[in-house]
């Protein structure tokens, strides 16, 4: 039984090799799997496991790299393809998160930064509540189910060591640019126009009575109505932020998919 077991692991291993780096660039660049709060030790076993389950599934590619050069283009194009569909289903985490770093900057609280673990750099308070709600609204609407299930789906539409780039890939990569930037200004806006109509406001008392320190009293009234904004905007905007989430994950399942 060993004996026969011995060959198949062996044919089965090319398969394994470039099903994992597939998986592997889409863990790289994820939401939630991307995380730098994750130690790299667990990303890679768990992109080892779920390629595991996956490379029974898969097809064996028709013609399997003969040479370490041809190994290691299918290798890079495996990557390189996790690694965009992972960026485009983040451009939204992305675009939420940049909104909160300009609501926290009105409110001029952005000078208390901390460690962000999602991207590995410094990042405002806001910003990071803003991720953290929409990394909630993401796993109630079974985004990463749905995620795993997407790139199961990949290795039908796009086989093993046919990855390109094509047309629809940079139309897909330019649509949700777009999307994310209108996002993150829809999201903003009403701190933006509050803010807005404060500064204006206190312009008109400082010109009129020149005597109140306007930056002093200024600064704590904007910090004042920007937390009320700020939990307003919380409940409005979540359902903006879901249908987001759901738009791009649709339109990536799309690609994923080849629909």
């Amino acid at each position: 039984m060993g004996i026969l077991t011995i060959p198949k692991l062996l044919q089965l291993m090319p398969v394994y090799v470039l099903v994992f780096f597939r998986v592997a660039g889409l863990g790289l660049s994820a939401p939630l799997f991307a995380s730098a709060k994750i130690p790299k030790r667990v990303k890679i076993l768990l992109s080892a496991v779920l390629a595991m389950a996956l490379a029974g599934s898969v097809p064996r590619p028709p013609v399997m790299p003969q040479t370490a050069w041809e190994l290691a283009l299918g290798i890079g194009g495996e990557l390189a393809f996790g690694l965009a569909m992972g960026m485009g289903l983040s451009l939204t985490f992305i675009a939420v998160n940049w909104a909160g770093e300009i609501i926290g900057q009105q409110m001029g609280i952005n000078l208390g930064e901390v460690f962000d673990p999602a991207f590995g750099k410094a990042g405002s308070l806001v910003g990071d509540l803003y991720f953290m709600f929409t990394l909630v609204i993401f796993l109630s609407v079974g985004g990463h189910r749905e995620m795993l299930k997407g790139i199961h789906a990949s290795f039908e539409a796009l086989p093993l060591m046919s990855v390109s780039l094509t047309p629809d890939v940079f139309k897909l990569v330019i649509e949700l640019l777009t999307a994310s930037t209108l996002l993150a200004m829809q999201v903003a806006a009403p701190m933006l126009l509050t803010m807005l109509v404060v500064d204006l406001a206190l312009g008109f008392i400082g010109k009129t009575m020149p005597q109140i320190n306007v930056m002093t009293a200024g600064t704590s009234m904007k910090t004042a109505i920007g937390i009320g904004v700020l939990l307003a905007g919380l409940t409005l905007t979540s359902q903006t932020i879901r249908e987001a989430l759901i738009d791009s994950m649709q339109s990536v399942q799309d690609v994923w998919s080849g629909a």
